[in-house]
């Protein structure tokens, strides 16, 4: 009589970077939505459909997350400027990362916004004024708080690395100690490609 197989110490599926998963969902799908699913799932390295459904949803609810903090000028600031995008390049019938002149334009449309919604006069607020003391001979600071700002988000968002191809993905996990790629890092990185942009006319531009 065959003895019944016992599973090794420490065997079985690893609970990876999200934990273990145990909990079941059962969901019917429109059969395009499985093939739009299985379609980012390679794309996107993942190791399966359900990991693709599983990061989506965290996503979506890290993102809601921070959405509701968010104040209502700045929700509603996000709103107006994706509708002024569209606007603009509805026109343009170019996207704005492929097209200088519909960049530009863009930026006009999203300045002029700014400026009308904005009260006052340009007077360098008290928080700014109290930290350019440290240093009063250096005006950058002062001149150029928006620049330093974008700048700094913008290498914050080069900063990961490509995600690992998934043979690599998966020797990583299955190491001692497994490693992963962390999952904020996998935001950032399809932000950046998303901002890198790519249309019908020219292939996915490489993470640089």
């Amino acid at each position: 009589m065959a003895q019944k197989r016992r599973r090794a110490p420490g065997g079985g599926r690893k609970p990876g970077e999200l934990g273990l998963r145990s909990a079941n969902l059962a969901l019917r799908l429109p059969p395009s939505m499985r093939v739009a699913l299985i379609a980012a799932a390679n794309r996107n390295m993942r190791r399966s459909v359900s990991e693709e459904i599983v990061r989506r949803l965290q996503s979506t609810l890290i993102r809601d997350r921070g959405e509701a903090d968010r104040p209502r000028h700045i929700q509603a600031l996000l709103e107006v400027v994706a509708r002024i995008a569209l606007g603009v390049e509805a026109w343009t019938e170019l996207p704005w990362n492929d097209d200088r002149y519909t960049q530009e334009q863009l930026s006009k449309g999203i300045d002029s916004l700014l400026y009308t919604y904005s009260r006052g006069k340009a007077v360098v607020p008290p928080a700014v004024r109290a930290e350019a003391t440290r240093n009063p001979e250096d005006t950058f600071f002062t001149e150029r708080l928006g620049e330093m700002v974008a700048h700094g988000i913008i290498s914050y968002l080069k900063l990961p690395p490509k995600p690992p191809e998934t043979e690599e993905r998966h020797l990583m996990e299955q190491g001692s100690p497994p490693m992963y790629y962390p999952e904020h890092w996998w935001t950032l990185w399809e932000l950046e490609q998303s901002l890198r942009g790519f249309s019908a006319k020219s292939p996915r531009r490489k993470h640089k």
